[in-house]
């Protein structure tokens, strides 16, 4: 679809999107690309523009090209998933950085006997199916990376494998109803994981912590093994993280208990100067502090570290009915040749939905931090971008600029899931021409005529001798638009003070718009 077709399909789009309960502001859509799934939880976008995804509850990865449907053979099909509970299944998909060249698939899942969460990896390949190609993971290609997270209760598993700009592989694990682990650096809970996996062996295996272990992991000089995995502690149930590729960092929604939801930020990478954000080994805070506030466990777990760090955003859960859940959307960053790219305002701002009520937040940056950002025309209601966005759990933002967002289901009714994306349906304006001044005759005799384009008012118009001095400024009064959008106008070969100058050259030069053209004018008497 070109993007000249975008005006033909902005009414359908948004008359779709708003009969299924979903609003964002004017000039925006949200379009359907993959209905009926069942209880889709993650999605992957693949460089050939294939969409991954997991479901939940069946075990199943699998794999469709937007306007045509999902391959029918699955990309893998796990058996030990555990599905009790309602948070345990299959909960994360990420594909290698260096895909195809690595053709590894990673996923993130609760499993049983015993009751685990394991980490592992797959290898990919295309199988000639007889109208084409499927992507299929081999079963036999299983690579643990980490298979001995524990999984005591139902709840807090976290949820998210994802690569980041350093090419490391990021694992979010939520405290397993254990809130004091979630200070306790050699317990894999309530931490977000940083692993190396670049080089392991192909094939099937087993990695050794050492293995999978960065060198410059915050922990890395302690003497336990889980430690030096760790990249940051203090979560309750991270579920799902998004990497910001431009400033290198990670953007985490933290599930909250009893009074917020959370939304923090991790520094990945230190640039000059250093960021106010917290940087590799932060400790946000859980148990102690719930967001900003004291946590309902905070003189259970012993005393309070120092140094805790705050949120980016945060919002009181109490005043939702039903529930509330933060889900990380991320920072959208446009690609600048998308097909949807959003408009340059969205530069750098932070997403984030609610899986209950549906509202999707969107924070400019403000300051050190960011802000809530201003309400937009056609906004659904003060504060929020966006609604509808229930039982929407992941988010990932494509090269053609769209937000693609995965969606469980659509009033929790059965096989109803969705894989979909919000396009911004605004055409980009039109270029603008380059700014040139054209010259007749020439040689000028006695003067000579100006022809501008490209040009946006308001403007300067002067000559110059060769040696950069003013002769003549031509007020734009003096010269007429015309109905192809140029101006003309002339000079009549005299100075700022009417005097007539000696014939040579001299040049014409145009400022518009912050942009500079000039022309020779070789002049005659």
């Amino acid at each position: 679809m070109m993007r000249a077709a975008v005006p033909i399909l902005i009414a359908l789009l948004l008359a779709a999107s708003r009969a299924a309960g979903q609003v964002v502001p004017s000039g925006f859509a949200v379009e359907p690309l993959a209905q009926g799934l069942n209880s889709p939880t993650a999605l992957q976008l693949m460089p050939d523009d294939r969409v991954l995804f997991a479901e939940q509850f069946t075990g199943r990865v699998r794999v469709f090209v937007p306007g045509f449907p999902v391959q029918s053979t699955p990309v893998l099909q796990l058996t030990d998933v555990t599905t009790d509970g309602g948070e345990r299944g299959l909960l994360g998909v990420a594909l290698d950085p260096e895909y195809p060249t690595r053709p590894y698939l990673y996923v993130h899942y609760t499993a049983g006997l015993p009751n685990r969460i394991r980490i592992a990896r797959f290898t990919l390949a295309n199988v000639p199916n007889g109208d084409g190609l499927d992507l299929v993971a081999d079963p036999l290609s299983r690579y643990e990376l980490i298979d001995d997270i524990p999984d005591q209760a139902t709840n807090h598993n976290g949820g998210t494998v994802r690569f980041a700009a350093d090419g490391l592989l990021y694992v979010s694990l939520g405290e397993d109803a254990q809130p004091c682990a979630a200070q306790d650096t050699t317990a894999l809970r309530g931490k977000i994981l940083r692993l190396d996996v670049s080089k392991l062996p192909p094939g099937s295996g087993r990695a050794f912590r050492g293995q999978i272990t960065p060198f410059d992991n915050p922990f890395v000089s302690r003497p336990d093994s889980n430690a030096r995995l760790v990249v940051a502690l203090g979560l309750r149930n991270p579920f799902r993280i998004q990497p910001d590729p431009v400033r290198r960092w990670l953007v985490i929604g933290d599930v909250g208990d009893q009074a917020r939801e959370e939304l923090d930020v991790l520094v990945l990478r230190l640039p000059t100067p250093r960021p106010a954000q917290p940087e590799m080994g932060a400790d946000y805070g859980w148990p102690f502090l719930e967001g900003s506030i004291p946590g309902r466990f905070a003189s259970g777990c012993g005393p309070v570290p120092p140094n805790l760090s705050d949120p980016e955003f945060e919002y009181d859960r109490t005043t939702q009915l039903g529930g509330a859940a933060i889900i990380a959307a991320g920072a959208y960053w446009p690609t600048g040749s998308g097909l949807y790219d959003f408009p340059p305002e969205y530069s750098g701002n932070l997403f984030a939905n609610d899986y209950y009520s549906g509202t999707l937040y969107r924070l400019e940056p403000f300051g050190s931090g960011f802000a809530p950002a201003p309400d937009v025309p056609g906004q659904p209601a003060p504060g929020k971008w966006g609604t509808g966005f229930d039982a929407v759990s992941d988010w990932a933002l494509f090269r053609d600029g769209a937000f693609y967002f995965c969606r469980q289901s659509i009033g929790f009714a059965a096989n109803s899931g969705v894989i979909g994306r919000i396009i911004n349906t605004t055409p980009p304006p039109p270029p603008t021409p380059p700014l040139a001044i054209a010259i007749t005759p020439v040689p000028a005799v006695g003067g000579a005529n100006l022809v501008l384009s490209g040009v946006i008012a308001p403007f300067v118009l002067t000559i110059h001798d060769l040696n950069g001095r003013r002769v003549r400024r031509i007020p734009e009064s003096d010269l007429q638009l015309t109905p192809g959008g140029k101006w003309r106008g002339a000079w009549d070969g005299r100075d700022d003070d009417g005097r007539a100058v000696h014939p040579g050259l001299f040049v014409a030069r145009v400022e518009s718009a912050g942009r500079t053209a000039a022309a020779r004018v070789p002049f005659l008497r």
